[in-house]
């Protein structure tokens, strides 16, 4: 189980990739016009500004910590293939170099990993 800073609910590894989609793609600020979050005031303006932030606990397993990661990864590459077939029409596959940056650009990792407690 992990605690989440969303309303400190207790969500299990499979449900936080999920979760971290509906945060990052939000849209609070109503200025990305390739979201499709619901706009909620508890998640981020918009993807760019969309910061996770990771701590774990001296007694986090390693496996847990990679399971994690794992998910965060997997949410932002949805979200960005997601962006590659409406904006472009393409896989990111086959996306060109500038397509490439700009869907980087729209949906940047942005990842902090505070020190461990």
């Amino acid at each position: 189980m992990i605690i989440t800073s969303r309303d400190n609910h207790l969500v299990t590894i499979d449900d936080l990739k999920n979760i971290v989609k509906d945060f990052i793609d939000n849209n609070g600020d109503s200025s990305c016009n390739y979201c499709n979050g619901s706009k909620s005031e508890k998640a981020s303006d918009n993807p760019k500004k969309a910061v996770i932030s990771l701590q774990n606990g001296e007694q986090t397993s390693y496996n847990t910590f990679i399971a994690v990661q794992d998910k965060l990864t997997t949410a932002y590459f949805e979200l960005r293939a997601t962006y590659s077939v409406n904006v472009y029409e393409k896989t990111f596959e086959d996306l060109n170099s500038e397509q490439l940056s700009a869907l980087k650009k729209a949906y940047p990792f942005i990842l902090s990993e505070a020190e461990t407690k």
